[in-house]
């Protein structure tokens, strides 16, 4: 089957010479910022892999200090270390996609913990076909400790359960008991905190959208934009369950429900702009799903009101005011990553290790 056409992204462009073929084996990334203890937790997660990454790669996002740049050096010195100075998780990301030559990186946030066959269960997928772009896999809670972490897992979590699903093949299967469009797979077929790609794949897509997980005003987004331009390119993406991780999910209730709320704002922006891009798969999906997903809250709503909802009326009617929100605030989220690029351009990025 001949490869989708080439398209522009936001992001990272792709290398001049894409006929030469790319090292194999996992890279995995670890984009960090200012939380050196987690990072050493989840370093230390790689280096017991039963099968050892083929690179380990730590982006420095906009640090405040050298704290993590130390950390690397004097802890982990057989792993690679860059800084990328301009802040936001997706120019994190495509930093890490131009820094390697790895057939697959596999991007890991610095509050998981890697399941010990991680690594090997993800190049066991992309060796099943080259058609395969993405791989997600389980994400579950590292500790249901406090109040925040066990809400965050009621509203939904970051596992996605036990069986194995490969898109678009799948994407008759229901959703949360309901048929939804081939859009509705990209904010449920797995999260960006453990999300393994091809990474010429992605580069040709033209990375990921730098414009997306900036924080304020859009924190988060990225995983699921690039999910999505993978299935309308005609990719494929699997989530495997035996791809294991553990998230540290935040302790406080007020934590947790801003970022479910931030989330969510996120993903009506992203559908947002998804409706009024080039779509391969056709657009009616796209704006139905957007529809439904607008009017969600105010389902939940009613269903707290009959106490089948985990999250307090007032942070769903917040969730409702987040949609309308995240319709305007895509165009916001592009200006300031554009500001941002430029206020750190003719910086010297720093790289070491490895």
């Amino acid at each position: 089957m001949d490869p989708p056409p080439r398209r522009r992204g936001n992001g990272a462009a792709a290398p001049a010479a894409m006929g030469v073929a790319l090292e194999h084996g996992v890279c995995v990334a670890i984009c960090t910022r200012d939380r050196t203890d987690q990072l050493r937790r989840a370093l230390r997660s790689l280096m017991e892999q039963t099968r050892e990454p083929a690179e380990i790669l730590v982006v420095d996002n906009a640090p405040g200090g050298t704290a993590t740049r130390n950390l690397v050096r004097d802890e982990f010195p057989g792993i690679r270390y860059v800084m990328e100075p301009v802040p936001g998780l997706d120019f994190a990301r495509n930093r890490a996609l131009r820094e390697t030559s790895r057939e697959i990186v596999a991007f890991m946030d610095d509050d998981v913990v890697a399941g010990p066959r991680m690594a090997a269960a993800i190049r066991d997928v992309f060796r099943e076909s080259e058609r395969i772009a993405i791989c997600t896999g389980k994400v579950e809670a590292l500790s249901l400790e406090t109040e925040g972490q066990r809400l965050f897992e009621a509203n939904g979590g970051f596992a996605r359960g036990e069986e194995r699903i490969r898109l678009p093949a799948d994407r008759k299967r229901r959703l949360h008991g309901m048929p939804v469009p081939l859009i509705g797979w990209s904010t449920a077929v797995g999260v960006g905190c453990c999300l393994a790609v091809r990474r010429r794949t992605i580069l040709e897509l033209g990375g990921f959208d730098e414009a997306l997980d900036l924080g304020h005003p859009l924190p988060g987004g990225g995983d699921m934009d690039i999910l999505w331009r993978v299935l309308d390119a005609g990719y494929e993406i699997v989530y495997d369950p035996a791809v294991r991780a553990r998230h540290e999910h935040r302790r406080e209730v007020e934590a947790s429900l801003n970022q479910i709320l931030g989330h969510h704002r996120a993903l009506i922006a992203m559908l947002a702009k998804a409706a009024v891009s080039p779509c391969r798969t056709g657009r009616t999906g796209v704006l139905a799903f957007l529809a439904w997903r607008m009017a969600k809250p105010g389902v939940r709503l009613l269903s707290r009101l009959a106490g089948r909802d985990p999250l307090p009326a007032l942070a769903l009617l917040r969730m409702w005011g987040n949609c309308w929100l995240g319709l305007g605030s895509y165009a916001a989220a592009r200006r300031l990553a554009e500001r941002r690029r430029n206020a750190v351009s003719g910086r010297v990025p720093e790289a070491v290790g490895g």
